[in-house]
């Protein structure tokens, strides 16, 4: 299910930092491939967001993260591992 529609539209910020985590992971195959470790706890904490559930990565994209779930807000938040916990962990009905 879609995240409501953030009043401001797009966050560039987060889109940014979405598309620098996919560009960390490199792909075989089988999937993502992580080629080389982050280099800071910054680069390790960005990465976290190319392994977040489909439809949040599409709705960032698309400017429908829930109200108050930006780039800062998601470093400082721990990240479950699975999709239905991300999902309400970071506020999406």
């Amino acid at each position: 299910m879609p995240g409501a529609v953030h009043a401001e539209g797009l966050d560039q910020t987060l889109i940014n930092a979405l598309r620098r985590a996919h560009r960390m992971l490199g792909r075989d195959p089988s999937g993502p491939l992580l080629e080389a470790a982050p280099v800071s706890i910054y680069e390790r904490k960005l990465l976290r967001l190319a392994l977040l559930a489909p439809d949040i990565q599409r709705d960032i994209l698309a400017g429908r993260q829930p109200r108050g779930f930006n780039l800062e807000a998601f470093v400082n938040t721990a990240v479950p591992l699975t999709w239905s916990d991300q999902r309400k962990a970071f506020g999406w009905t």
